[in-house]
């Protein structure tokens, strides 16, 4: 009888989006109220006010200051606001990452 053994080599760990997400939160020194489990929620929320700023607005500039300004209001600074608007658009609307500036 013809087989194969499987090896006993631990398979990579492939990283969730949110995993990814609270990695680059946390990566970058952003310190918010939300919890690693409520975090995600956060980057999705970020991408739900980009979503709305951007739909049918040929001009990004006023969505994406929108976001950071709503986020600095929450007692982040503008640096942190911005991290974070960027961690969730590279995670979880990347379709957005070419509003973001350098």
């Amino acid at each position: 009888m013809a087989g194969f053994a499987l090896g006993s080599a631990a398979t990579a760990h492939a990283q969730t989006d949110d995993e990814r997400f609270v990695n680059a939160v946390d990566t970058l020194g952003i310190e918010t109220a939300a919890t690693p489990e409520e975090l995600p929620a956060v980057g999705h929320h970020v991408c739900d006010m980009l979503t709305a700023g951007l739909v049918g607005n040929p001009n990004p500039v006023p969505a994406v200051r929108g976001v950071v300004t709503t986020l600095a209001g929450n007692g982040m600074s503008k640096e942190q606001a911005v991290g974070l608007m960027r961690a969730s658009s590279a995670v979880y609307c990347p379709q957005f990452a070419r509003f973001m500036g350098r």
